[in-house]
């Protein structure tokens, strides 16, 4: 006699895996209880007698191929060290995408769109409990991301996050159809540089703003951005003494703007500024051209 309930298991395995494939081809909302049926060779009527409903069917999709990946993004984030940056909390949270992918028993191409698809769906909050433990641990990600961006609101934190998330979702969904050679692993480091790049320029200046108690201190200090150097450069030149005139005959203020447009660290600024007293201190000719003041 048949053992009806491994029967049942294999159906219920079946149609879950149908249920997998039309997402990747189709998305969530798009699957019909006939499709998952049909290609899992199975009668209508057993996709409630094993999950309730299609939503069912759906959920449990979804809370396979999810539950995972949130316990070790929980996990991942809650084992951080107090001195990991961005980076490393960018990693502890879209690193375990690569590890479950391995055990997964799925090709690449539908796993990354059963996963992007799955995040995608997270956040209509249609699947409540699901949504709910995914929001537990995106609360996470920004409590850990505030620790070390001071510098930045978290409603500033939040949205770029919210951009990094969908920066994901569309290259798990489609970075597999527009590239030949997509690897997941080699995607995923691609997010990750470009996403902690999008919070370095806060990092440097939260760094730069500490103030450096020895010279050898201030030369570690990271440079800030190369916008707020050229200020500096302008402030330190308009804040001379006195607005001194450079005459045209020796081209200095063609040269100090420049110098300004170039510079690159705080030791040039203070450089162009020594230059700009020298040439303050030096006495000047009358040739007849009359005087080009800076304002």
């Amino acid at each position: 006699m048949t053992d009806l309930r491994v029967k049942g298991d294999v159906t219920k395995s079946r149609l879950l895996d149908a249920t997998e494939h039309w997402i990747s081809e189709k998305g969530f909302d798009s699957v019909s209880v006939r499709d998952i049926t049909g290609l899992a060779k199975a009668n209508v009527a057993a996709v409630n007698y094993h999950f309730g409903s299609r939503d069912g069917l759906l959920a449990a999709v979804l809370d396979h191929r999810m539950k995972p990946l949130m316990e070790m993004r929980a996990a991942n984030l809650q084992a951080l060290r107090d001195d990991d940056g961005v980076r490393e909390i960018l990693k502890a949270w879209s690193s375990p995408l690569v590890s479950i992918f391995a055990s997964s028993g799925m090709s690449e191409l539908s796993y990354c769109r059963v996963m992007g698809r799955a995040m995608d769906v997270l956040a209509s909050n249609i699947f409540t409990e699901a949504s709910a433990a995914n929001r537990l641990v995106d609360a996470t990600l920004l409590h850990c991301m505030e620790q070390r961006l001071p510098s930045m609101t978290q409603s500033e934190i939040s949205w770029r996050l919210h951009f990094a998330t969908g920066a994901m979702i569309h290259l798990l969904v489609h970075g597999v159809t527009t590239q030949a050679d997509f690897r997941l692993s080699t995607a995923m480091e691609f997010w990750l540089d470009a996403t902690a790049q999008s919070f370095a320029a806060n990092e440097g200046l939260v760094e730069r703003a500490r103030p450096a108690k020895t010279p050898a201190a201030r030369r570690k200090t990271k440079p800030a951005a190369p916008l707020r150097q050229m200020a500096e450069v302008v402030s330190a030149v308009m804040g001379a003494d006195e607005i001194v005139p450079i005459s045209l005959e020796n081209n200095a203020a063609p040269a100090v703007l420049e110098a300004a447009a170039t510079v690159t660290t705080v030791a040039e600024s203070l450089q162009i500024q020594e230059k700009a007293e020298t040439q303050a201190a030096k006495p000047k000719e009358d040739d007849g051209y009359g005087e080009l003041f800076l304002f």
